[in-house]
């Protein structure tokens, strides 16, 4: 249900009424605007932006690079924030004059020259333009020509650490090469040496044709037995490497050159190379505590554990087949022990000379590749369009649009002063306005209070632990946590104005409304039943709110049975009705119960079960006969209804009681909202016995610190 709001009329009307309000505030707000606009000028700001082009080398001479290498997965991401690094930077500065190019290991390791490049690396901006491999680098500086030196240097600058670091990897590779190759050619010279002697010793060695065959097929078998056991050893070497961390001091990882490289092993590794480079460019500015760094660590961590496991896997195969292997040659080898050693010797030697030879020839060819890559200079990093001092500065004020945000600025203050103005005008807020208004007295003056302050004197009232919501609950009933109060002083003399107001008739059945949602109306009436139950009268309090009933919760008690089974004809009103045993054995408690005078006094009938559409159950004749029956039982009978302008309930109900008060929270809604309210009761032929006014501050009842008279 929405609440009943102010239609366009009264918007109206307030913005006519406080138009000279609206005016001043937009006209003070644009000469602010202006003034400020011209007084607190930013100093000029000027950006510059270059665009480089990043192509990951890939060319058949790179294929064992590859394996050195990282992934072009999250290159472009890796290298917009290796453009700010402390190398590039560094070099910047110093191409700049920004710190000395000749200096010591201590000078560089200094505040003042760090503080130097970070300084400018704050001042350097890159992204990624969408779907390409362009970087744009953005400089920001004081003077157009030095942020168009500040983007080209930075632009330079990562081309020339691009190559460095490129050619550097190169090197490093070359220089593996090289080590094994003088390795190989000093087991390739072992032996040669060896065959030679073997020949000079024995001579000619000569075979039959079967016997021929069979040692060749032993000879097969020995030299696929010799690969796995070379293959077992390198495995065992890649994972020893991984097992042993980061390595070396540029945070690669041991590297073993194998010829018959794994396929997801060659992924992996690239991923792994990809991660550690990342990682080195964060530690350029991070500490290895940095979020972005330990979780870079941990999916480094993931990459080296799948790759151990990969490792494992295959050398699981090696040794399988090592087995199987060794099986055969041993067969092979009891078959054919006839065969002289002498010719056995001359094969293996044969052999080992050309397992040596043919490496050696393979690692010969990848050093000639490494040998012309590190002579290209690789080059990956193109500069495509190269920065151009700035028109003007970027932040230069834009006077003309400020004065229009301005003065749309100024009105939207105006119309928020003017409201606010409006809410608390107290041309209807005071007693004798709203009595002239609706034409019928104010019973009843409930002054503001504190939320909070009432919600610490339930919590400090009830047992430790209790849940916040029975807290809530429990501070509304106002009577019982605090009877000293203004708040308890002001119920009790609504309760007496009441009597007065229906001295000449007798009134036992009233019915509390409001014209819209919250403005006090279900406390209201709960407060009014716990005092006129202390004065001694049997009180009935129904809660024909069927849509959003309340008293059910206030006061602890289950919602059924209730009004809508009386209305169905389930169960009688009279066993649904609740007592102070019911109340004992909900959240008040018996000790509240029975320390709170007159309770037994209060009877409730909650709202029951709910109902899909209550207008259904709202039948005129069996709520009249209810009504007339409760009166006949009860002193007085309190009925707590919907608000008037969203539904029709209440003003169903008017007409069958004895009389109606109207519950109105000052400046909550408009004062023709409030007539409306008032003219739909009188349309259904309600008894309107008056209005209570909640939420009083004390500058609209000019009267309300006569309240303040406290107990001794």
């Amino acid at each position: 249900m929405a609440q009943y709001e102010l239609d366009i009329i009264d918007y109206w009307l307030i913005l006519k009424k406080r138009r000279y309000l609206i005016l001043f505030s937009a006209a003070l707000v644009v000469v602010f605007t202006f003034l400020f606009s011209q007084m607190l000028q930013p100093e000029p700001v000027y950006e510059a932006t270059a665009r480089v082009k990043f192509d990951r080398s890939s060319t058949v001479a790179q294929q064992l690079l590859e394996s050195l290498s990282f992934s072009s997965a999250n290159d472009l991401s890796t290298q917009t924030e290796f453009i700010r690094s402390f190398p590039v930077m560094e070099r910047v500065a110093q191409e700049l004059g920004l710190v000395p190019a000749e200096l010591s290991p201590d000078a560089r390791r200094s505040a003042e020259y760090l503080h130097r490049i970070y300084e400018l690396g704050q001042r350097i901006k890159t992204t990624r333009e969408p779907d390409t491999n362009i970087i744009r680098i953005t400089a920001t500086a004081d003077r157009p020509e030095m942020a168009e030196r500040m983007a080209n240097a930075v632009a330079n600058a990562y081309r020339i650490e691009n190559i460095t670091a490129r050619n550097r990897m190169v090197m490093e590779s070359r220089r593996f090469v090289e080590e094994q190759l003088a390795t190989l050619e000093r087991k390739l010279s072992e032996a040669e040496e060896a065959l030679r002697a073997f020949k000079e010793r024995e001579g000619q060695v000569f075979l039959a044709e079967e016997a021929k065959a069979a040692l060749e097929t032993f000879t097969k078998l020995e030299e696929e037995y010799n690969a796995v056991l070379r293959r077992k050893d390198e495995t065992a070497k890649q994972i020893q490497a991984l097992s042993r961390g980061d390595g070396d001091a540029d945070g690669q990882i041991g590297r073993i050159f194998t010829e018959e490289p794994n396929a997801l092993l060659g992924i992996l590794n690239n991923k792994l190379m990809d991660l550690l480079q990342e990682r080195s460019t964060l530690l350029i500015n991070y500490t290895v505590q940095h979020p972005k760094v330990q979780e870079l660590q941990r999916r480094i961590a993931n990459v080296k554990a799948e790759m151990t496991r990969e490792l494992a896997s295959k050398l699981k195969t090696l040794n399988d087949r090592e087995a199987a292997l060794k099986a055969q040659i041993d067969r092979y080898r009891e078959r054919y022990l006839a065969f002289p050693k002498a010719a056995i010797e001359l094969n293996r030697l044969e052999r080992e000379v050309k397992v040596n030879s043919d490496l050696h020839a393979t690692l010969k060819i990848k050093h000639q590749e490494l040998l012309i890559k590190s002579a290209e200079q690789i080059e990956e990093v193109t500069i495509i369009a190269p920065a151009v001092a700035p028109a003007g500065p970027v932040n230069a004020p834009n006077t003309g649009l400020n004065l229009m945000v301005g003065s749309l600025m100024g009105v939207f203050l105006g119309i928020v002063l003017a409201f606010a103005r409006e809410s608390f005008d107290t041309s209807i807020g005071t007693i004798e306005g709203v009595e002239d208004f609706l034409k019928v007295p104010v019973l009843g003056v409930i002054p503001q209070f504190d939320d909070r302050e009432l919600e610490e004197a339930a919590k400090a009232s009830l047992p430790p632990n209790t849940p916040r919501g029975t807290i809530e609950n429990f501070s509304k009933l106002i009577c019982l946590i605090d009877p000293k109060s203004v708040l308890s002083e002001s119920l009790r003399s609504l309760r007496t104005n009441i009597q007065f107001a229906s001295m000449d008739r007798r009134v036992k059945s009233i019915l509390f409304t409001s014209a819209g949602l919250g403005e006090g109306k279900s406390t209201c009436v709960i407060n009014l039943a716990i005092t006129l139950a202390q004065e001694g009268q049997r009180v009935l309090l129904v809660d024909a709110d069927l849509r959003r009933p309340i008293v059910h919760q206030r006061l602890g008690l289950p919602r059924e049975p209730g009004l809508v089974d009386a209305l169905l004809g389930s169960i009688t009103w009279r066993k649904s009705v609740r007592s102070a045993t019911d109340l004992m054995l909900g959240t008040l408690g018996v000790d509240r119960v029975m320390t709170s005078p007159g309770l037994d006094n209060l009877f409730l009938l909650t709202s029951g079960s709910p109902s899909g559409n209550p207008s259904e159950f709202m039948n005129l004749n069996k709520i009249k006969a209810l009504v007339t029956e409760m009166q006949e039982e009860y002193d007085v009978v309190l009925f707590d209804t919907p608000p008037i302008l969203p539904v029709t309930d209440a003003v169903a109900i008017s007409s069958r009681v004895d009389g109606t008060i109207l519950v109105y929270q000052v400046g909550r809604i408009g004062r023709h909202a409030l007539k409306r309210a008032k003219f739909l009761l009188d349309h259904a032929q309600a008894n309107v016995l008056g209005v209570v006014l909640t939420n009083v501050r004390a500058e609209i009842s000019a009267d309300a610190g006569l309240y303040r008279y406290e107990y001794r």
